[in-house]
């Protein structure tokens, strides 16, 4: 059963679209039955339109857009693509971040300290944050070679995070799930083909941060 009654911005979207049409028609310089006979509408409903007594379907909108050379949201906002709450996109803050060599998600590979690349991310990242492109596939599946990982400088990591470290005497970098058991810490894969990696005062190891973010580039 049809409705009774339109809401109040059912009411006010009539008037609009009927104020858009008549502007329309008058920029295009034509007539009504101009409009009935170039888009197949019949002539009651183009006028009931115009007048503003019925609020147009979204079939007929997209055939008064053609007929107008307009985009279909350009009379009737509800046919916006743009969802109404999203943020367009000159007004995200995105925040550059260099891309530093690579890190091994595998055997430890050579640290490489040098920008390869920039990422430009939306939202907050914290001061100093920086990304490293994964190598290997001891983090499997979670992580996988080629990625990129961002990650926050800091030496606190809690058990289960996952952590850039630096170990053989700061030589050799590699992506791990850190796991503290007693005065060491265990550098944990993912993947059960690799062994973990243990670090103690005889061979010691320096958390660079934790990973915060993955962005998926795929292989290499």
């Amino acid at each position: 059963m049809a409705r009774a009654e339109l809401t109040p911005q059912e009411k006010q979207l009539k008037k609009e679209i009927s104020a858009t049409l008549n502007r329309l028609l008058e920029a295009k310089g034509c007539k009504k039955i101009d409009v009935v006979n170039g888009t197949g509408i019949n002539n009651s409903t183009i006028y009931d339109y115009f007048n503003g007594k019925f609020l147009p379907t979204q079939k007929n909108v997209i055939k008064l857009a053609a007929f107008f050379h307009v985009k279909p949201e350009e009379i009737d906002p509800r046919l916006d693509p743009t969802p109404s709450n999203a943020i367009p996109i000159n007004r995200i803050e995105l925040h550059r971040i260099p891309v530093i060599g690579t890190i091994a998600c595998g055997d430890p590979i050579d640290a490489e300290q040098n920008v390869v690349d920039y990422l430009e991310l939306p939202g907050h990242l914290p001061d100093g944050a920086f990304a490293l492109i994964c190598e290997g596939d001891s983090m499997e599946p979670g992580l996988q070679d080629g990625d990129r990982v961002v990650i926050e400088p800091t030496p606190n990591v809690e058990d289960g995070e996952v952590a850039a470290v630096l170990v053989d005497g700061d030589t050799k970098a590699t992506l791990k799930q850190v796991r503290h058991v007693g005065d060491t810490i265990w550098l944990m894969p993912t993947n059960p083909a690799y062994s973990p990696i243990v670090l103690d005062k005889d061979h010691p190891g320096r958390i660079l941060g934790k990973k915060i973010q993955m962005i998926r580039y795929g292989s290499r």
